[in-house]
């Protein structure tokens, strides 16, 4: 059995070699960019999340082909995409559109409010008439507030059950160069961006998205697995085979277990910048709402 746990061992640590997105720190009005060869027809998936900054908001785009695959100098692929935001050619993959990460765990939209009429000021009742209307306005202000509270703590409770990057997937109309790039728009993002492509990591998953550097991994150690035999590892069929079906119900289980990792870090990473950033907005909404609701009842 030594030969079967160092098959395992193998194993368990060539799951360490997955791909991480790259990580970029992108300045005001500043773009990140990354590139790749395409092959016509071939899909690719561009992925961006954002970590940090002051307003979490930038510009994806997925941009090309900016130059022939031939081309091999940076400057020149540089030169490409600029010249190619100005190119008015059709045949061409152009897709733009703003992730905003800063808005999933804070409150939005207002609750609309009942128009009352006016109280006659010569009715003998005026005054109890609007004893009972502040009372009323007082209770829909605070259910009212109630209502934001509990949409604001079940939206931070999806975000936990989210974590999950921004995701676009199409089809190379040519072959060439394409570019996928993050600009700070609003603020200086900190983003994680990642290219991936049908011809390095195979075809979509169940999500219409190319599959992960950690779904190819898997898969290819199947299939090596697969291939092996036990008079390879010189040991018995049964002891093999022990084995082999342990390694993958390990693998599986530290896929998960890495997954969730990652979902989890990037939870907590919004989370904390959007509780920092609204919780100063929280604080003057709730003064504000307060002294106006106060003097609309020392009004009337």
């Amino acid at each position: 059995m030594e030969v079967s746990r160092s098959i395992l061992l193998m194993s368990v640590l060539a799951l360490g070699a997955f791909a991480i997105p790259m990580q970029v720190t992108v300045n005001q009005r500043q773009n990140e960019c990354l590139y790749d060869k395409l092959e016509e027809g071939e899909y690719v998936t561009m992925s961006v999340f954002l970590l940090s900054g002051a307003n979490l908001k930038a510009t994806a785009t997925l941009e090309g082909p900016i130059a022939p695959n031939d081309v091999s100098s940076a400057l020149e692929l540089y030169e490409g995409g600029e010249q190619f935001s100005a190119n008015g050619e059709q045949e061409v993959v152009r897709f733009k559109t703003v992730v905003d990460f800063e808005h999933l765990s804070t409150g939005t939209g207002d609750d609309d409010e009942e128009d009352e009429e006016p109280i006659d000021a010569k009715d003998p009742d005026a005054l109890e008439k609007r004893r009972q209307r502040r009372e009323k306005q007082r209770e829909a202000f605070l259910l009212a507030k109630q209502k934001r509270e509990e949409k604001r703590i079940l939206q931070q409770k999806k975000l936990r059950e989210d974590g999950e990057p921004f995701q676009y997937t199409t089809k190379a109309t040519k072959a060439g160069w394409y570019k996928a790039c993050v600009q700070a728009t609003f603020t200086q993002v900190v983003a994680e961006i990642e290219l991936r492509k049908a011809s390095e990591l195979g075809g979509l998953d169940d999500s219409g998205h190319i599959r992960s550097y950690e779904s190819k991994a898997a898969m290819d150690e199947d299939t090596e697995l697969e291939k092996d035999t036990a008079s390879q590892e010189g040991i018995k069929d049964e002891d093999f085979e022990e084995t082999r079906d342990k390694i993958k119900d390990l693998r599986r289980l530290l896929n998960e277990i890495q997954s969730m990792q990652q979902k989890e870090r990037r939870r907590l990473s919004v989370h904390a910048e959007t509780n920092e950033h609204s919780q100063s907005r929280m604080a003057l909404s709730s003064l504000l709402e307060t002294l106006l609701f106060m003097a609309v009842t020392g009004f009337q």
